[in-house]
């Protein structure tokens, strides 16, 4: 009888705290705000909230989010677009499945988009403003403030400030090497001057691109725009 009422109230332990430990296991990347319709996971989510490890957010029509993570970064979404975001130690890996986004780099913890199998990420650490689109197998990286590192199968291109990567991904890489980096080649890759506009359908405030380092972004509109103090 005492074992079986030990069991018992162990498993009345297990019940309680089993959630618990499980939502701590989750590590917090950051918090959005939002505006219009934005999904975590599927399910429509208030104005703010907290993102965590493995969590897909998607914003809508006319919506737009933006991701203030812990270590200082930003993350920018306009509508119609989806990414997952990882964290990895001091590194967070944000893969974006469609539509685009925008990075402000701001601090020195490392943030890396992929996408169609491509790495993007900022030359310097702690600055850089730039945009990432993808449309079927092309891909687009505009470098906004400092230059973008764009990391394929076959070679690395950096993309200086003020310019835009337009390229044609392609098959995943064979071989060993290609295999373990789980990256994917660019067929075409062509370096061309950046537009005033955000091509990728996000647009940056003036301001944010003349500063080092510039304040927090956020969405003001249900159109996608995203400006930055």
């Amino acid at each position: 009888m005492r074992l079986q009422a030990f069991l018992a109230s162990l498993l009345c332990v297990l019940l309680v705290y089993a959630p618990a430990a499980a939502g701590a296991g989750s590590a917090v990347v950051g918090r959005i705000s939002t505006k219009g319709t934005v999904e975590i996971n599927g399910k429509p989510t208030p104005t703010e909230a907290s993102v965590f490890a493995g969590d897909r957010i998607a914003t809508r029509q006319n919506s737009a989010l933006a991701l203030n993570l812990t270590g200082g970064n930003q993350l920018l979404l306009p509508e119609r677009s989806t990414a997952q975001v990882n964290r990895a130690g001091n590194e967070v890996r944000v893969r974006l499945e469609n539509g685009a986004l925008g990075v402000v780099q701001r601090s020195g913890e490392t943030l890396v988009v992929e996408a169609n199998g491509v790495l993007i990420q900022a030359r310097e650490k702690q600055i850089g403003i730039y945009e990432v689109a993808v449309n079927g197998k092309g891909l687009k990286v505009v470098a906004r403030k400092g230059a973008a590192l764009v990391k394929a199968a076959d070679r690395n291109v950096e993309v200086p400030e003020g310019m835009a990567l337009d390229a044609t991904v392609g098959a995943a890489a064979q071989g060993a090497a290609g295999a373990a980096a789980g990256l994917t080649p660019l067929q075409t890759a062509v370096l061309v001057a950046s537009a005033v506009g955000g091509f990728t359908g996000l647009i940056l405030g003036i301001v944010a691109i003349s500063r080092s380092n510039p304040k927090d972004c956020k969405a003001i509109s249900v159109t996608g725009e995203i400006v930055c103090d």
